[in-house]
């Protein structure tokens, strides 16, 4: 594997930066995720739309749909550079979800219909996978979507955990079409409007500060084309995304931009001087080095459309445990002044504080133990 990059790549590198100098501000800079500002919100939406204007956020799609179809190591860049900078782009499940699916499995009116708006940031997505009662488990999920004699789908259930929802405009759903065959058959994927008669929202306030979503589907009507793909199909498009690499290629950015800024902090105060600091210091260096590694890895995979190594679980379980791990780390350096989120007392602006309130949230996409499960079954062939 070379991790060395054209010079066409760095030139591309270089342009990047230069666009998020020129606009993005130092304080405008922060993660969407969790963060229920709705004047960083308006900003992060802007933004978004101005990155979609250059169709930077479709540069590896095929031109018809809008995309620069540049080398995915451009992209691999682009997202980079984007993480260690908290670049707030938003549409993440649009962009990365609801794409992926459309290209690979959608009709050529759905890629035309959908594809253009994902990436000038004209409809956002959110996820719609999580019950009450399937989580990890996803395949357990009891929403119903019912074909009529109209050809119409009639959809109930209910979603939980959904980020993004209240700020979206449609759902990535997952909706059960088939109560007949194993669990893992008969699922099916659906946009669906978040403002359709028959959907109804609940605030989840978690302990990252943010909201996600309680969403009741009672009897919502959708078109017949508002299937993605074929019917029935929808955990093989499901895992494919999730359990079956579709790396994002941005952990290790944003962990080294915290890790930097840690640095920076320790050596101002005179903390890097302690050679137990430093010894914590390496553990995280080493940490997100093997992160980058692992990720590279898998997006070199991707460009020689080779199969994920291990089924794609190697560096997403990684990166689940070094979240908790870093945040662990980085307290115990910073001490009880690395907990204040905000006031006088906030180290770096509470950046590293949030790293630790979020770092619990690791369950997305499926917890580090069902990650351990597909490692071992589908990685290994080891039996169940």
């Amino acid at each position: 594997m070379d991790l060395h990059f054209s010079q066409e790549a760095e030139a591309w590198r270089k342009e990047v930066r230069d666009f998020l100098d020129a606009d993005l501000p130092p304080e405008k800079e922060f993660e969407t995720e969790f963060d229920e500002d709705d004047g960083r919100w308006n900003f992060a939406l802007a933004f978004s739309k101005k990155v979609g204007a250059k169709k930077w956020t479709c540069l590896s799609w095929p031109k018809q749909y809008g995309g620069l179809e540049r080398p995915f190591v451009y992209e691999t860049i682009f997202r980079d550079e984007f993480a260690y900078r908290s670049a707030p782009l938003v549409n993440s499940t649009g962009l990365g979800l609801a794409a992926g699916t459309l290209l690979n499995f959608g009709s050529e009116k759905q890629k035309r219909e959908h594809l253009p708006a994902i990436a000038s940031m004209k409809t956002l997505w959110a996820e719609g996978f999580s019950e009450p009662n399937a989580g990890s488990d996803l395949a357990s999920l009891q929403t119903r979507a019912e074909l009529q004699a109209s050809g119409d789908w009639l959809v109930n259930g209910q979603k939980t955990y959904i980020t993004w929802a209240h700020r979206c405009d449609v759902l990535y759903l997952a909706a059960r079409t088939d109560p007949n065959v194993p669990k893992h058959k008969g699922i099916s994927i659906f946009c669906m409007p978040l403002r359709a008669k028959g959907v109804t929202m609940q605030a989840l306030m978690n302990i990252g500060g943010g909201r996600q979503n309680h969403i009741f589907i009672e009897n919502v009507r959708l078109p017949a084309d508002a299937i993605i793909g074929e019917p029935n199909q929808g955990w093989r498009y499901i895992t494919n995304a999730l359990w079956g690499g579709a790396p994002s290629g941005t952990e290790w950015a944003r962990y080294k931009r915290a890790f930097d800024d840690l640095v920076t902090f320790c050596r101002h105060t005179g903390l890097s001087k302690d050679p137990i600091v430093r010894d914590k210091l390496v553990d995280l260096a080493m940490g997100f080095e093997v992160l980058k590694l692992l990720e590279y890895e898998e997006i070199w995979r991707l460009e020689q459309q080779l199969e994920p190594a291990f089924a794609g679980s190697i560096g997403v379980l990684f990166m689940k445990e070094f979240n908790t791990r870093f945040a662990n780390i980085t307290s115990e350096i910073l001490g009880a002044s690395g907990l204040f989120l905000e006031g006088k007392g906030a180290v770096l602006k509470g950046r590293l504080a949030e790293l630790y309130v979020r770092s619990y949230g690791n369950h997305a996409g499926g917890t580090p133990q069902t990650k351990r499960m597909v490692l071992a079954t589908r990685g290994l062939g080891l039996p169940r």
